[in-house]
């Protein structure tokens, strides 16, 4: 009987042991992320109205000192960010809030982050923020410590990252919930408003907000060169002993390698498929000859277009990762890119988003003064996208190619060519066919 009694004892205590345990988990499950979405009075029921006075709190931030929001509420614009460590979209969505920071340098506009992490030791908390700020960039507005979410329920809130706008007056505006980098503009846009234009009204940037937009994900890579022994890199090609240096070279490498796939992604995306050779990926030609394996320097439509592009005016970076795995450098990126922007310089530039098919008829030229001057073509020309093989009849040659510009543009092109010992004439027989010519 007494086992029995021990054994309903024992049982019942694995039972508490077994719910405990649950709770435990549940508690410390963050709560869901959706992807980001601006939220309009009409779809916000639960949460506290935008309209309304946003309540007042005063917490602790992750260092032990009292924040007071009253300080801030009815005089400043303010944004408060609800997150947790255990969600990676909330520390996105903080490190772009950190760009408004650094423009407004905590003058015009508060911006509060607000853990969510029940239970949650907050020396755990300051350890994870200082690995953020380590690789991921410094945060320096403050970060506050809802012990107990009441501040989080006060908003009605219930997914994570929620952010909440509070305008000049100290009413709800607006929430955000979830983080979307593809509409990271937008947001922070909508938080500009509330700083510049008074009382929340929208202020429309020049050509911006109308702006399309792509984001792309690209990788660049680039070897390792050198002279490897068993403990690793001994030294470079050159006989170089600098580890250093020679790292830098491949990290250069691989980053020029992931704008030029950036470039040639976007201008694809427009319609336009230039002619292009790729630069080396490893360290030695089949010839067993060290070659420069520079992505800019192919001799080619593509990197003749690379030489054009104003990188920083049209592609903004949004998160970038670099590392060496074996004897590969890596580096990848996801990149915004003002496609309309882009497309203005280009047409600016002479080029068309749909190719035109030309016919090249060789006149008074054998086979390899043909050759040289296709290849000094191609070394020279931005608007070549794809090139037939040559077709041979008893008393002529011709070649189709498909240029992304127009006839007239091509011809102009050709006659700029230096082709050495090559006089080269070009003759319009239609808009689609040419004729060329060869003196010495």
């Amino acid at each position: 009987m007494v086992g029995i009694q021990m054994l309903r004892k024992g049982m019942g205590m694995y039972k508490r042991k077994l719910m405990y345990a649950l709770l435990t988990f549940i508690f410390f499950l963050p709560l869901s992320a959706e992807g980001q979405n601006i939220i309009s009075e009409s779809s916000s029921a639960d949460l506290l109205a935008i309209g309304t006075t946003a309540p007042a709190f005063s917490l602790l931030d992750i260092l032990g000192r009292p924040v007071d929001m009253g300080q801030y509420l009815g005089k400043f614009p303010i944004v408060l960010s609800f997150w947790s460590i255990y969600c990676d979209s909330c520390v996105n969505e903080m490190l772009a809030l950190q760009k408004l920071e650094n423009k407004y340098k905590g003058e015009g506009l508060v911006i509060l982050a607000i853990n969510e992490d029940i239970r949650v030791p907050s020396d755990r908390i300051r350890r994870f923020i200082e690995r953020l700020e380590k690789f991921r960039g410094k945060i320096t507005y403050p970060l506050l410590y809802d012990e107990g979410s009441q501040v989080f329920n006060a908003f009605r809130a219930s997914t994570l990252p929620t952010l909440v706008l509070i305008d000049r007056e100290g009413n709800i505006t607006g929430y955000s919930r979830g983080f979307d980098p593809e509409k990271e503009f937008d947001l922070l846009a909508r938080i500009e408003s509330l700083v510049e234009g008074q009382d929340g009204q929208t202020i429309v940037t020049p050509g911006r907000p109308e702006e399309k937009t792509e984001f792309i994900t690209v990788m660049g890579e680039a070897a390792l060169c050198g002279f490897f022994d068993s403990n690793g890199w001994r030294k470079s090609f050159s006989g170089s002993d600098s580890f250093d240096q020679e790292m830098e070279l491949t990290r250069e490498l691989a980053r020029r390698t992931a704008t030029r796939h950036t470039i040639t992604e976007s201008v694809r995306l427009l319609g336009i498929k230039l002619y292009s050779l790729e630069s080396m990926k490893g360290c030695i030609s089949p010839n067993g000859i060290h070659l420069s394996r520079d992505p800019f320097d192919t001799k080619d439509p593509t990197s003749n277009l690379l030489g054009l592009i104003n990188y920083p005016r049209f592609f903004e970076t949004i998160q970038e990762q670099e590392k060496l795995i074996d004897k590969t450098y890596y580096s990848t990126r996801q990149v915004r890119v003002s496609m309309d922007s882009l497309a203005s310089e280009l047409e600016s530039l002479g080029y068309l988003f749909q190719p035109l098919q030309i016919t090249f008829t060789y006149v008074n030229m054998s086979p390899l003064d043909q050759k040289e001057f296709f290849v000094s073509l191609l070394a020279n020309s931005k608007y070549i996208g794809h090139v037939e093989p040559p077709e041979f009849t008893p008393h002529s040659t011709s070649q189709i190619f498909k240029i992304y510009t127009s006839t007239h543009k091509f011809i102009d092109e050709i006659l700029d060519i230096d082709f050495g010992n090559l006089k080269v004439f070009v003759e319009e027989v239609t808009a689609a066919s040419l004729e060329l010519e060869v003196w010495k």
